[in-house]
C-alpha cells in the first residue's frame, strides 16, 4: 500500500529536485528517501524520477503523481487539523500569506487582539508578492491569504472583501503641490508618477487615477518596495502614490517627503481574505475576517 511517507518524499523531491535537500525537508537520510521513492515506483509500476549524477528530473508521470500527492497530503492535514480544533475555533496551526506591502502595517492592529482572544492559535506568516502567494495557496503550502488582486474566474477560491486602502500622494519637498489639506485627482494632471512593479494591487488603481487625471506612469523608474518608492521621492525623482497604512506607519513621519490625501474618491487598493473552497476551515476563516474588520484603523475604508 502507498504510504503517506512515500508521498511526502515524492513531493519534497518534486519541490527541490535535489535528493539531499528533499531528505532534509522530510527529516530522513538521503538513502532512506531514495528507498521511499523506489518503493513508491515499485508499487505504482512506473518510473517517476529520472536520475543522473548531476540532476534530478521529474518525468510527466512523476509530475502528475506529485500534484496528486500534494492534494492528498493537504486533505490529510486538513482532517488532522479539524479534529484538533473540534470545539475550539481558530486554534492549532494557521499558515497565512500576506502582501509584503500590507502585512507590517496592518497586522500590528490585528495580532494583539488575535493572541488575546485565541491564544491556542499558532499563526505562521509569509510575506510575498501576490501572485506567488496565490500559487502557494493553490499548492497547499498556505491556508489563506491577505491579498489585493484575485483572479475573477477562479472557482477554486473563496474571496471575502475586507476593506479598501486609500492611496495618498507622496511628493518631493520642493514640489509645487506641497501644502496643507487634500489634493484632488486633477491636481496631478501632467505628473509622471513612480509606481510599484506588478503584484501588490497598487498599480491598477494608480493607473486608473493617471488615466482620469491626465497623469502618467514615469517612463524610466519603477520601484520594488514601498521604502524604495519613498526614497525615490525623497531624492526628487518624482511623485508617487503610497497606501494609507504605510503612510500612517512610516511615510507621515518622514521629513524628507510630503504626503497628502486625495479627495474626493481617492484611488483605493481593495484587500481580500482568500482561501481554497475545499478547506474544512471556512467557518474559522470567516470568523477571522470579522475580527479583522472589527479592528481596522480609521485610515482604511470598511466594505
Amino acid at each position: 500500500m502507498i504510504s503517506l511517507r512515500q508521498l511526502q518524499c515524492l513531493v519534497a523531491l518534486a519541490d527541490t529536485l535535489h535528493f539531499r535537500r528533499a531528505a532534509e525537508r522530510v527529516g530522513l537520510s538521503q538513502p532512506a528517501l531514495s528507498a521511499q521513492i523506489a518503493q513508491l515506483e515499485d508499487r505504482l509500476g512506473v518510473l517517476l524520477v529520472e536520475r543522473t549524477r548531476r540532476s534530478v528530473l521529474m518525468n510527466p508521470v512523476g509530475r502528475d503523481v506529485a500534484a496528486r500527492a500534494r492534494a492528498i497530503l493537504r486533505d490529510v492535514a486538513d482532517l488532522e487539523e479539524s479534529v484538533r480544533r473540534a470545539g475550539e475555533p481558530l486554534s492549532g496551526t494557521l499558515r497565512m500569506g500576506v502582501l509584503r506591502t500590507l502585512g507590517p502595517y496592518l497586522l500590528p492592529h490585528i495580532l494583539p487582539v488575535l493572541r488575546n482572544r485565541h491564544p491556542q492559535l499558532k499563526l505562521y506568516l509569509r510575506e510575498e508578492p501576490g501572485q506567488r502567494l496565490l500559487a502557494e495557496l493553490r499548492q497547499g503550502e498556505l491556508d489563506l491569504l491577505l491579498v489585493a488582486a484575485v483572479p475573477a474566474d477562479d472557482d477554486h477560491l473563496t474571496v471575502v472583501p475586507l476593506f479598501g486602502e486609500p492611496l495618498w500622494a507622496a511628493l518631493p519637498l520642493d514640489h509645487p503641490l506641497v501644502g496643507p489639506g487634500p489634493l484632488s485627482g486633477g491636481d496631478l494632471a501632467g505628473e509622471s508618477l513612480i509606481l510599484l512593479e506588478e503584484g501588490d494591487g497598487m498599480r491598477e488603481p494608480a493607473l486608473d487615477l493617471c488615466r482620469q487625471a491626465g497623469a502618467a506612469e514615469h517612463p524610466d523608474f519603477r520601484a520594488t518596495s514601498l521604502d524604495s518608492l519613498r526614497q525615490m521621492v525623497a531624492t526628487g525623482l518624482g511623485a508617487t502614490l503610497l497606501p494609507a497604512l504605510y503612510v500612517r506607519a512610516e511615510a507621515a513621519a518622514d521629513d524628507q517627503i510630503a504626503v497628502r490625501p486625495l479627495h474626493p474618491g481617492p484611488p483605493v487598493r481593495p484587500i481580500h481574505l482568500v482561501w481554497r473552497r475545499t478547506t474544512s476551515r471556512s467557518d474559522e476563516f470567516r470568523l477571522l475576517a470579522r475580527l479583522i474588520v472589527e479592528h481596522l484603523p480609521d485610515v482604511v475604508q470598511k466594505l
